[in-house]
């Protein structure tokens, strides 16, 4: 692959936990121009439109958003990379001090074993530490997913060019009875525009809770 100019952003309106500032330090970066912005802001959501627009004013072509508490692999980034792909996920295990999530990931399938698809993320429709750990052992390539969460996300910076701003945004629905997060938020405006996201089975990363957590 060409050399790519890439910006690597941790949006937050927290502190970064010194691994996952770690994780990135050691990142391998290839022959890549990299640049490192920690992006703070009132929320998670306008800290990533404010990363978006760091992105833009660099003329990068990529940007990879990192959680400030999730810890990428050494060769995430270039995984990620070699996928060409617009939208790219790493997966990571659940923050879930009260274990409703345990076992699970914060990616979500495009359809049911019943071939039903999904245009909501139930619980049953994230993949599980097991299947991961399956396409791990079989080398699987990029498989595309409905969306999941951001904690680690390579995206090409044309995918923003054709979803109307704000990219990232939360959502309270009129009833009061639902939110949607800003990471999905940005997953449904990449399906309404068939921007497709994938993630890459290969790029397992650790989640901060007491300690690094991984599936």
């Amino acid at each position: 692959m060409e050399q790519m100019k890439i910006l690597i952003a941790v949006p937050t309106f927290e502190n970064i936990y010194p691994d996952t500032f770690k994780s990135i330090y050691d990142l391998d970066k290839g022959n890549h121009q990299t640049r490192f912005e920690f992006v703070r802001g009132y929320d998670v959501a306008t800290a990533r439109n404010r990363a978006v627009s760091i992105a833009m004013e660099a003329q990068a072509d990529y940007l990879l958003m990192l959680d400030n508490d999730v810890v990428i692999p050494h060769n995430g980034l270039l995984s990620m990379l070699s996928r060409e792909k617009d939208v790219v996920l790493g997966y990571y295990a659940h923050r879930d001090a009260d274990n409703i999530y345990r076992g699970r990931t914060c990616l979500c399938k495009i359809q049911g074993a019943n071939g039903e698809i999904y245009y909501n993320y139930p619980i049953e429709s994230e993949y599980t530490a097991e299947e991961m750990a399956r396409f791990r052992a079989h080398n699987n390539g990029a498989i595309q997913i409905h969306g999941g969460g951001m904690g680690c996300a390579l995206i090409k910076m044309d995918v923003f060019d054709r979803i109307s701003w704000p990219w990232f945004k939360w959502v309270v629905y009129e009833d009061g009875h639902g939110t949607l997060s800003e990471d999905l938020y940005f997953c449904e405006q990449c399906r309404m525009n068939n921007i497709k996201i994938y993630m890459d089975p290969q790029v397992n990363c650790g989640h901060m809770l007491r300690h690094v957590q991984e599936v």
